[in-house]
């Protein structure tokens, strides 16, 4: 099996909460100049199925987001690709309740977003626990987590969403 996912398994690349998908358009310029735990989904998506995602597409865009992208209702159905977005189990405000204020394309409120986090699973598991790829805060740079590590972080205990890119969209198959 392919193992797309280890080339992003690199301490070259280094987690900068401000380097999002706007600022990182490829592998050159997070590896330059860092990026988040949402540029590399759009770095993830586009390497394993050729899609490239609107760069204005943040957090709240991404996981909000229909039209890209469809849910997965079980865990045990995830793949190579889907994206299972993580948060705080006891949110500020609701998820929804949330409303996002912006000023240009600053998300200014996003401290009350309970979503916090994306991760992109790998298609694989490890020790019976579905295996995770992610820019890592905890780590600095990207990092493989079982999913079940997450739960050990209050910003990341609970699962808010799993979606995968809708198949029409996909114009190569997950590796």
């Amino acid at each position: 099996m392919d193992e797309w996912y280890r080339s992003f398994v690199d301490p070259g690349f280094r987690y900068v909460f401000s380097q999002g998908p706007a600022r990182v358009r490829c592998r050159q310029d997070a590896l330059r100049d860092g990026l988040n735990c949402v540029a590399l989904a759009h770095l993830a998506i586009r390497d394993l199925f050729g899609y490239a995602l609107p760069a204005s597409f943040q957090s709240v865009e991404l996981f909000g987001d229909a039209r890209h992208f469809e849910p997965v209702p079980e865990l045990a159905d995830l793949r190579a690709g889907d994206l299972v977005w993580l948060g705080v189990a006891e949110p500020r405000v609701p998820l929804d309740e949330f409303v996002p204020r912006y000023q240009g394309d600053e998300l200014l409120n996003f401290r009350d977003f309970p979503v916090n986090h994306v991760a992109v699973h790998t298609g694989t598991r490890a020790a019976g626990d579905h295996l995770m790829l992610h820019a890592s805060p905890v780590d600095g740079t990207n990092a493989l987590w079982p999913l079940h590590r997450f739960r050990d972080y209050p910003r990341y205990r609970q699962i808010y969403a799993v979606r995968r890119l809708r198949r029409e969209l996909q114009r190569r198959p997950a590796q």
